[in-house]
């Protein structure tokens, strides 16, 4: 279950993508929606913000919040910094995805291969809404489920994003035209909702994000098994 989240996101946020073209041109709305989307992503280098991270297990009846604060880097890192209790950073390249639990001094990694790098475009972060057109099919859709935003359904059309995906959604700033928020469904029913907090933009990062490296002496294991179900 981690592996395969791992792949959709990075989604975020990842991330990770084809079929035909779609049927028919886009809308004037949507057309205008993805080439302000993609204006506003394109002036972005570096971003902060805190983050809540929903998941709803299609197994189990009540849903697991996580919060924290994500870092990201134009193309070269997603960085999730998680808040306690949780002991949790995960670091996400291009060519790899890493977790580290500073208390337990404990590392996982999982290396991501040039199809599965496409996947941490799903995070919605610096990228591009016309990239995801190709392996997505994408309507703006009427939702009035977070004010001021507008909305964006986003249904597979690849194969292999239908056997892993049901969907991905994307909440727009209205103001900004960059994400507030993103979920995306499973094949499995799972569900990883996640909302931003304010983002500050094209502001240095801290050291620790930028430069970061796993101390000396901790074990790297090569595997990701974090988004397994929950340990007690």
């Amino acid at each position: 279950m981690r592996r395969a989240f791992a792949r959709t996101i990075a989604p975020v946020l990842a991330l990770a993508l084809a079929s035909a073209l779609l049927a028919q041109a886009p809308s004037p709305a949507l057309r205008e929606v993805v080439e302000r989307f993609d204006a506003a992503q394109a002036k972005v280098n570096t971003a902060q913000a805190t983050f809540t991270l929903t998941t709803r297990r299609a197994l189990l009846r009540t849903p697991t919040v996580t919060k924290g604060i994500l870092y990201l880097k134009g193309s070269d890192f997603v960085h999730f910094a998680f808040a306690p209790p949780e002991d949790l950073v995960l670091h996400l390249t291009p060519k790899a995805l890493i977790s580290y639990s500073p208390a337990a001094k404990e590392a996982e990694f999982l290396k991501i291969g040039k199809i599965w790098n496409s996947d941490r475009k799903f995070l919605g972060l610096g990228q591009k809404l016309s990239f995801l057109s190709d392996y997505f099919v994408i309507s703006l859709v009427d939702s009035k489920e977070v004010a001021g935003s507008l909305f964006l359904s986003l249904q597979p059309r690849t194969v292999g994003m239908k056997k892993r995906m049901q969907g991905l959604y994307l909440w727009v700033d209205q103001a900004t035209y960059l994400p507030r928020q993103v979920q995306w469904v499973e094949r499995s029913g799972d569900i990883w909702t996640l909302e931003l907090g304010a983002l500050s933009l094209n502001q240095p990062l801290p050291p620790s994000v930028t430069g970061f490296k796993l101390p000396e002496g901790i074990p790297l294991r090569s595997e990701f098994s974090f988004f397994a179900s929950r340990k007690k």
